[in-house]
This record gives C-alpha cells, structure tokens and sequence, in this order.
C-alpha cells in the first residue's frame, strides 16, 4: 500500500474541531457567552468588536492574516505593517471611528501597527500638550493623516531619567524661533516607534533653554520629512536602529538634530509658554507634561492583558488537544492538560488574564478622571495616580513576561516554533518591562510615593485610595486562617495581602529613618534601600491587583448567573493562593501566617488547580478571540494544532524550491566527492 500523502491528511481534519477539545467545550460549567460580554465590557461592545473582526478578517483576510507573518523578513514585515497601517486609516476616514474604536481595532489586529505611536502617543500629545488654537492647527491634520507622527522622548543616553535628557530648543529672540539641538552623541533621538521611515512629524520632548538658563522639559512639534518627497528635513539625520528581539513590524528610529529650526509657536503651550520677548509663563503644574506618557502606562496595562490571554489561549488549548505519555501503562495516551504540572503552568495565566483585564478597566477609568481634574486644575489625585500607573505597569509585565514564557514552555518543543504564535508573543512581552520606563525604576517611583503616604499614616493624616490600609493598626493583626477551610475565602486571605503590604512598607520606612539620623546623605540611604524600597512596591502593587480582582468578582456574583459567579469566583481564589505560595517567603517574614497555614494555603491552591481544570478551555473561550487574533498554529478554535503546523510551512521561502541554492555553492561539491584535506 502506498505511503499516504500529507494532503491526504490534511483532508481528514478538514472543517472538524478537535474532539478533545469539542469535550471540554460540552462539558464546560458555565455561559462562556456571558463571561465574553463581562470582559468586552457588555453585549453591544461583543458585537461591535466582531463586527470589526469580520471586517478584516473576511474582506480584507489577505492583507490581515498572521500566517506568513513569521517568515517575512524584516523590511517586509515592516512593509507588511504599514499596508495595514494605511488600510485602518482609510477605514477610519471611512467609518469615522473614534480613538476608542482604534483602541479596539487595535487588540483585534494584535498591535501589528508601523504607525501605532500615531494615536497612542502623537495625538494624545497634541491634546493634552496643546493649546486651543494649537489643537485647532494640528490635530485636523493628525486625524486626516496629511500627516503622520510620532512622540520622541527617549535618547541614546537617557531613557525613564526625564531630568537626563539632553536634547536642546533654545530660544532666538531675533528670529523668534527655537533651536532645537542633540548636542552629543548620547543626545540624539532613540527608539521612537516609528521615527526611523514613517513618521512626517514628531513631537520631540527637549529642554528648554532661555538666555542660558534651563526652564524644564517641554514638547516642541518638529517636521521630520517633506511632505513632498518624504525626504528628511535639513539639519535632520534619521533612520532605523536595527533588528530587535520582536516587534520588527515598527521602525524604531533614531534622530540626530543639527540647530534644526522651528516657530515659536511650535512649542506646545498648554501649561507653560514663552512669549515673544522670550519670558517664560508658567501657566499650570509642569507635572501636567506627564499626561501622555501616564496614558500610554495605563494603556500597557491593557497590551499585558492581551499579552496574557493570547499566551494562555494558546497554552490551554493546545494542552487540552496534545496526548503525551500516559499514567497507567497499557492506557491511552493523556491529555496534557490532566497532569497537574501542566495545569500548574497554565492555570496561573489564565487567572492573571482575569485580573488584569479589570485592573486595565479600572486604571482606565482612574485615568479618565483624574485627567478631568488636571484640566480643571485640581491636581489632588495626580500622585496616587502617577504611582499607581507607574509601578502596574511593571508589575504586570514583570509577571505577563514571566507567565507568558511558563505558556510557551508548557507547549513543548511546538512553542519554540514562530508559528505558534506563543514564542512570538514571549519576545514582544520583554519589550513591555522597558518601554515608557524600566521597571525598575517605576518601582522606585511608586516605593517614593508609599514612603510619603506611611510618613503621613504615622503622623496621624488618613490615607487613601489605594493607601487607606496604611491607616491600620499593625500590631492588632492576627492571622484569619483558623481552620484549611478559611483558604478558600478569598477577603480573609486579603488579610494576608493587607499586613505584608503594610508590615514590608513601615519596615523600609523605619530603615531609611534610622539610616538618616545616624547622618548619611539622603541619596546615601536611598541607594543603600533600593532593593528593599522594590520590595515594597511590589507588595503594594500585589495588593491592588488582589483588591481590584475581588472587588470585581463580588460586584459580578450580584449582577450574573450563579454558574459564571462560581467559576469568577474559583478563579480569583486561586490567584490569590497562587501569589501567597509565589510570595511564600515575604509572607512568613512578615508573619501573616504561620507554616502550618502555608500548608494549608498549598494544598487548597492545588485543589483549586483541579476544582478548575474542567473550565480552563472556557474560560479562553470567553476571551472570544478571532484565530487571525490568536495568530497561532497551536491555538486555532479548531485545536487541529498539526494540520496548522503542517499547513503553515508553505510560506517558508526555502520551501519554494526542491533544491536551495546553498546545494549548488557548497553543498554539492562536498557530496561529489571534493578532495578531502590530508590528516
């Protein structure tokens, strides 16, 4: 009988789920519909965004498909991202969608933007840093796309130290205009999304200089390339910086500015201008310069949770549909997914997902109202603001980052792969933990924050926002598990959460007063605290996730069906017992617990890996995502993960030919028998 062709087994999945993956789907608990309007935020954003999806995904498939992306070049993966870039805003004009749509429509497309900086950060710029009359010049043509921008902050040299930066725009009193300079090599321009091929325009963050006196950080609009010829503009050097890990669908550039010349009034004049005698006004608080670069924090909080379920879509999926290996010799191979190390792998991302995606909405929310002050000039809330932004976004991407390689690994030797989409994913997610600030140093910012707010809980002035627990009595703790049952109530173990935040907070503060009055230098002794002030970010920030997941959950067991409240409510428990054995150390130093409770606390959340197993493939589900979206071979809504794997490789270029041009420059002289060199 003849060996079976490829094609002939292509043909026997052809239009069939996966019957173990269709399994869990007809044994899974609960209204996995209900739960995607829950995440989409109601039923009518579920039908605007798939009709968004069958949009592009139907009419416009060929220019939108992930499925060559993985065997495209650099320049073509670029090319191939901007032709979409162009296509959405042909589509916008067309459609008159709004920025939020754009927010949507980014999701759907999985961020596979050149021109992304366009509206994540050159618009919002122009709002929040503009004038009337300023926005009234420019926004029209931002959002008519007669011209294209980008925001350029950070430098060769400089990066999250704002103060750092070296960029110049030097006021000329005789021709009214600014100089704008990158004086040294670690001046210039670097790594602005879009600056390197694409962008006509940028809003470029320099400090302003008058009569030699340095007046702070401000935005100046400067045109980068004609708009004739796309030529660089003169006194402009620019260009691409190169191959990155990922995200080579964007060109990062890098500008060199030579006494490039601008209008006065291309400085961004909403909170501070100079008028043209050159006298600097002052004209609302500079932190107001912030605003963008907050929004875009808030905002990569949102591309975490995207991070995550793409990654736990895959990594369930395909465990639900890969048999390996087996635990009673003599039966058929298992589900990947029954074994407990592999659930232990994957649970955990599928409940950060969760907790991510309300704590995106509800920093949204937070931002959108505290901008609302800033305008008004009531700038009360900006530093819990600022704080919070800060340090989420890099606990979130520290722990997606995290999580998202643990998903990649779970899919065995297959996620190493491009096409699986999960790997591509890892390497995107490590641009997150540096973009609009290094972790590290956000953590600092937030640990100053906490420093200011214990100082004020101890002096007697109430805290709050998500400070307020400060204002307990410490010392009244007494640890809430009595019994193992008590692990599974998810507020008492935010008990837990709430003393080791406080407890780490108040240690790091009694340590940098002692370290002051035995007279170091306060730089001295912030130095000296730095790995302890990141714990003690991190511990505040553990706890706001927690808070901002629970009080999600119980506001939803009120409002949906008991089935969807259970599952909600598993899911949030295990999350909440994950991060106590994560964390096990912090937590027995602070003495939330004892090592009986800890035992405790690890055996309910092992239990919870197997009370949720039979929902993990639903709860995916719910994400709802398109396949174009998932953008993986492994982790189709069909599960047929081989059929994928083996279909995607017609669109590997070295696959084109039987016979690869290397075979006739060396290969074939050495297989023709070429002189061999003598021992």
């Amino acid at each position: 009988m003849a060996t079976r062709l490829a094609a002939d087994f292509l043909n026997d999945w052809k239009n069939e789920v996966n019957p173990d993956l269709q399994k869990e789907r007809d044994t899974c608990t609960f209204n996995i519909e209900e739960v995607t309007h829950i995440l989409d935020g109601g039923r009518d954003e579920t039908k605007k965004r798939k009709k968004l999806e069958q949009l592009f995904f139907t009419k416009y498939v060929d220019l939108f498909s992930f499925k060559k992306r993985p065997f495209l070049s650099k320049s073509e993966t670029y090319e191939a991202s901007v032709a979409k870039s162009v296509k959405v805003f042909e589509l916008m004009r067309e459609h008159n969608w709004s920025e939020a749509d754009m927010d949507l429509i980014s999701k759907i497309l999985n961020y596979d933007f050149a021109l992304s900086l366009h509206h994540t950060m050159f618009i919002p710029g122009i709002e929040r840093l503009g004038t009337d009359e300023q926005k009234a010049k420019w926004l029209p043509l931002a959002q008519s796309y007669q011209i294209v921008g980008t925001y350029a902050q950070t430098e060769l040299g400089h990066g999250t130290n704002l103060l750092g930066l070296e960029t110049t725009a030097t006021y000329d009193r005789d021709s009214d205009e600014f100089v704008l300079n990158t004086p040294r090599l670690s001046s210039m321009k670097w790594w602005p999304g879009g600056l390197g091929k694409s962008s006509t325009h940028a809003i470029i963050l320099a400090h302003l200089v008058i009569d030699g006196e340095k007046y702070g950080m401000h935005g100046f609009m400067v045109q980068l390339r004609s708009l004739e010829d796309h030529m660089p503009m003169p006194g402009l050097k620019m260009g691409d910086i190169g191959p990155k890990l990922g995200a080579n669908n964007v060109d990062n550039g890098f500008l060199i500015l030579n006494k490039v010349r601008i209008p006065r009034d291309n400085m961004l004049m909403r909170n501070a201008r100079v008028t043209r005698g050159g006298k600097f006004q002052q004209l609302s608080t500079s932190k107001a310069n912030y605003a963008t670069m907050v929004l875009v924090r808030v905002k990569i909080i949102g591309w975490s949770t995207d991070t995550l379920r793409q990654a736990s879509c895959v990594a369930v999926r395909y465990s639900a549909t890969r048999r390996q290996t087996t635990l009673k010799p003599g039966t058929p191979e298992q589900q990947v997914l029954d074994f407990q190390t592999q659930q232990f792998k994957v649970t955990p991302s599928v409940a950060a997902a969760y907790a991510c995606s309300f704590l995106a909405q509800s920093m949204l929310t937070l931002y959108k109202r505290v901008f609302a002050e800033i305008v008004k000039g009531n700038n009360s809330n900006l530093a819990e603001l600022h704080a919070q932004s800060a340090g989420l976004k890099a606990f979130l991407t520290d722990m997606a980052t995290g999580m998202v390689e643990v998903c990649r690994r779970s899919c065995g030797g297959h996620g190493y792969l491009v096409s699986s989409g999960v790997a591509e994913n890892m390497v995107g997610s490590l641009a997150m933990v540096t973009v609009e600030g290094e972790n590290t140093v956000l953590y600092l910012q937030t640990a100053r924050y906490l420093m200011k707010q214990i100082s004020q809980a101890v002096s007697g002035t109430k805290t709050k926002g998500s400070t307020a627990y400060m204002n307990r009595d410490m010392s009244a703790y007494v640890c809430p598990l009595d019994h193992p049952a008590d692990c599974r109530d998810p507020h008492k173990l935010r008990e837990l959460y709430v003393q080791r935040a406080h407890r780490v907070v108040i240690m790091v503060a009694r340590k940098l007063q002692l370290d002051m009055e035995a007279g170091h230098p306060q730089e001295v002794v912030f130095n000296n605290n730095m790995v302890s002030l990141v714990r003690a970010a991190k511990a505040h920030l553990h706890l706001t996730t927690i808070d901002t997941f629970l009080s999600r959950v119980d506001y939803l067991c009120e409002t949906c069906s008991a089935p969807v409240a259970r599952v909600l409510t598993e899911l949030c428990t295990f999350f909440v017992l994950f991060g106590i054995d994560q964390e096990a150390g912090e937590f027995l130093e602070a003495e939330t617990l004892g090592l009986q409770q800890m035992e405790w606390v690890r055996h309910e959340m092992l239990n919870h890996l197997a009370v949720l197993r039979p929902n993990l493939v639903g709860l995916v589900d719910a994400y709802d995502m398109h396949d174009e979206t998932v953008a993986s071979t492994l982790g189709q809504y069909d599960g047929n993960a081989y059929q994928h794997l083996y279909q995607s490789t017609q669109y590997e270029p070295m696959n084109q030919t039987e016979v690869h041009p290397s075979y006739y420059k060396h290969l074939r002289g050495l297989l023709k028998g070429a002189p061999q060199a003598k021992l």
